[in-house]
């Protein structure tokens, strides 16, 4: 084997480290536990075995393993494993962030101690709690507390922005609430460099209609931005400015560098000509670009572009070959040795997408002779190439393009770099010495009007929805990149394109798809077919402002780019139209007039209509009940094989009244009544409807105990399988033309670290 690969010219071991350091740490964050995980293990011990440059990968492999096993033993997995649920204990607890203003406050606190429990040597956990107080709560303050603590966990949908990852990452565990009233035990600490940094930068930059800007661009700290602000910077492409990344460590970097160097020449000191003041020059500016990074709060952008900065000047002053690659690949295994669980976090792929794209561009040859006109070419070509380079990314995470972004950011970074951020920076220091608040007004006014101007263009010309929808796609997008980037054979370009058509011809295509979202106790169920698609219920509302249209049923609808034809809403308790008001305020107010022309006061009205091949009716039944439960609206869909039967939280009463009237309900998936309550789902309406399948929407040990175990038991009895979204979340159904196949988020959008 070595005899085989002798004509190519052989890395540094130091590469081969830390090649096999990545891969590793991919492979295990990804597929441990899979058959993946033990083939591709088996593959590289077998390449280390017989080629021995290998045997430096496989090293690093090894090392890989053990760094992510104990990062999530030390980090993100339980350290109180005895906690049992609903049981009241005494915490101590120290104030991370507030979320709400007013008791109870919905806080983020660090769990300093639990009584009775044994800690397993382990990080400090945080937890989401709800948490009583007659005094006002301030980050930094420490309380006691008797606490009720189980593990966090949240619903889970496909495609979607995953609430319980996300509080992994944070290592948020535990989420509860406090029973009585907690006890201060101290006020909040003693202010640190960074908060009386971050005072000292809001004081001087108070009454300042930008002030949200400067602030965030100084400390990191994107909390005094306002929710209309932050829209307009994402529909206008400048939200990467205001992320603390490597921009912003470049030009404090550039600042500290030939500040010193000015500074040095200006007075004129002496020096020993055989030391090389670059050097110098260069460690001041890394130590301001730490600096910096310290008092944003060590934010996880801000350290990447640190560390990569740190690397790549390590390797330009000591390596003979200074490669920029070097840096990108040190710096990737350094970070990933600290946290190879921020591989979950998009912005780690944005970050090193866009240092390579910003690599690759600045080695073309063709720029002009005259200095000027050079920076102007080069800046164009480097922003043109974060665009096109960072496309399928963008459309993937945020599920659209700022149309205008690539325009406004050929003026904005410039601006940025050469005239806002040493702007701020000198503004800062000299704030110290004197109050230049009167001077800056000017150039405040002058931006505070440039950003209305931004913000008056219509939003059709900022911001373009489109989904890319599946992660294959991406993966295919980038791997024809590094192709026709980097592969000497651009014709094998042909061979992913190929075998992604193979597969998309070969894959079935389903006639339609059920979705039963996951959202708690209540009920949303979307039916498609051809992008068309059938709501039924709209979910549950809480605290009278959170609901799950926009985080969960509008982001799927725009990631898949499906057309609502009708929204049903089979009554109007709070588990099912919660959503109501989110729905229509999103403009599909219109899709209720098929179901209820005369509004949601009354009854649906008797409705038959199709959608593509499948024909969708209203069952009416005869019983005179006045449960509101029982007036739900009751939806059976069809199409040439297959049936599901929609009954909203109807009793036992209305299905006897179905079995009465000879109806046609027999069908191939039932979503159980009432969520699976005791008070639905008759053995004799169960014999009637026959399914083969039957679902029930639940929360996760919710107080109602659904679906309940007597209707579990009446289920079985009839030998029919049952799924509940409380365990294996969102369930989604393709149906084929004599077949169907079952989907559950839970299994197939879980790694093992996110395992019950």
């Amino acid at each position: 084997m070595d005899r085989f690969f002798s004509h190519l010219k052989q890395p540094f071991t130091s590469i081969w480290l830390c090649s096999g350091f990545i891969f590793g740490c991919f492979i295990t964050v990804y597929t441990l536990h899979t058959a993946a995980f033990y083939i591709l293990s088996f593959a590289i011990v077998l390449a280390g075995a017989y080629f021995k440059p290998f045997s430096s990968v496989l090293l690093g492999f090894i090392c890989a393993i053990l760094v992510v096993l104990l990062n999530y033993h030390y980090f993100y997995s339980l350290p109180y494993k005895d906690l049992k649920r609903n049981k009241v204990v005494d915490a101590k607890i120290e104030i991370v962030s507030i979320h709400s203003s007013q008791s109870p406050f919905y806080v983020k606190a660090k769990i300093i101690d639990l009584s009775e429990q044994d800690k397993n040597f382990k990080a400090t956990p945080f937890a989401m709690l709800s948490v009583i107080s007659d005094n006002e709560l301030y980050v930094g303050d420490v309380l006691t507390s008797k606490l009720k603590l189980k593990p966090f966990r949240s619903v889970k949908n496909f495609d979607v922005f995953d609430a319980e990852r996300f509080a992994l990452s944070e290592r948020v565990l535990y989420e509860g609430r406090s029973v009585g009233q907690s006890v201060l035990v101290s006020a909040q600490k003693k202010s640190t460099t960074r908060e009386s940094y971050r005072g000292f930068i809001f004081s001087i930059t108070d009454n300042m209609k930008m002030q949200w800007l400067y602030y965030a661009l100084l400390t990191g700290d994107r909390s005094k931005i306002k929710d209309a602000d932050k829209v307009h910077l994402k529909e206008l492409g400048l939200s990467h400015l205001l992320a603390i990344s490597g921009l912003h460590i470049g030009l404090i970097f550039a600042i500290g560098f030939y500040t010193s160097k000015l500074l040095f020449g200006l007075f004129s000191v002496k020096h020993n000509q055989q030391n090389n003041l670059n050097k110098l020059f260069v460690v001041i500016g890394l130590l301001l670009a730490f600096f910096y990074v310290y008092l944003s709060g060590f934010i996880v952008s801000a350290t990447r572009a640190l560390l990569m900065l740190a690397c790549y000047l390590i390797i330009y002053s000591f390596a003979k070959q200074p490669l920029r690659w070097r840096a990108i690949l040190y710096a990737l295994t350094i970070l990933l040795f600290f946290d190879p669980f921020s591989l979950l976090n998009p912005g780690l792929y944005f970050s090193f997408i866009a240092v390579i794209i910003i690599f690759l561009t600045l080695n073309y040859r063709s720029y002009p002779k005259f200095k000027l006109a050079r920076g102007v070419v080069q800046l164009v070509i480097v922003q043109c190439g974060l665009f096109l380079g960072l496309l399928p990314i963008t459309l993937y995470y945020f599920g659209g393009i700022s149309v205008i972004g690539l325009l406004i950011n050929l003026i904005a970074v410039p601006l940025l770099g050469i005239i806002l951020m040493p702007l701020l920076v000198a503004y800062c220091f000299l704030s110290i010495l004197v109050d230049l608040g009167f001077l800056w007004q000017f150039f405040d006014e002058f931006l505070y009007h440039g950003y209305q101007y931004l913000t008056s263009i219509p939003s059709d010309w900022r911001w373009l929805n489109f989904y890319l929808p599946s992660f294959n796609l991406l993966l295919l997008f980038y791997v024809i990149l590094v192709i026709l980037f980097f592969s000497p054979y651009k014709r094998l370009v042909f061979l992913p394109l190929t075998l992604a058509l193979i597969d998309w011809h070969l894959t079935p295509k389903g006639e339609f798809k059920l979705d039963v979202f996951d959202v708690g106790h209540g009920l949303m169920i979307m039916v498609s077919a051809n992008q068309k698609a059938l709501i039924y219920d709209l979910g549950p509302r809480y605290f009278g402002r959170f609901d799950y249209i926009n985080s969960v049923l509008r982001s799927y609808i725009l990631r898949h780019n499906i057309e609502i034809i009708a929204t049903v809403v089979s009554h109007q308790d709070n588990d099912h139209a919660g959503g109501l008001e989110s729905w229509q305020a999103a403009g599909f107010g219109k899709t209720l007039s098929t179901f209820h022309p005369n509004g949601l006061d009354q009854a649906c009205e008797k409705v038959f209509f199709q959608i593509e091949n499948l024909s969708v009716r209203t069952i009416n039944h005869s019983t005179l009940s006045t449960n509101k439960n029982d007036q739900s609206c009751i939806i059976m869909v069809e199409s040439k094989n297959h049936q599901l039967l929609l009954t909203g939280d109807i009793s036992k009463l209305v299905e006897q009244a179905l079995v009465d009237s000879n109806a046609r309900i027999q069908s191939t998936v039932l979503v159980s009544p009432h969520h699976g309550s005791n008070t639905s789902s008759s053995s004799e309406f169960i014999e009637r409807v026959a399914p083969d399948i039957v679902i029930h929407s639940a929360a996760y040990q919710g107080q109602w105990n659904f679906p309940h175990p007597e209707v579990v038991k009446r289920y079985q009895q009839h030998h029919i399988p049952q799924f509940t979204t409380a365990n294996l979340g969102h369930i989604r159904i393709t149906f084929y033309q004599n077949d169907y196949q079952l989907e559950f988020a839970r299994k197939s959008q879980s790694y093992w670290f996110e395992e019950d």
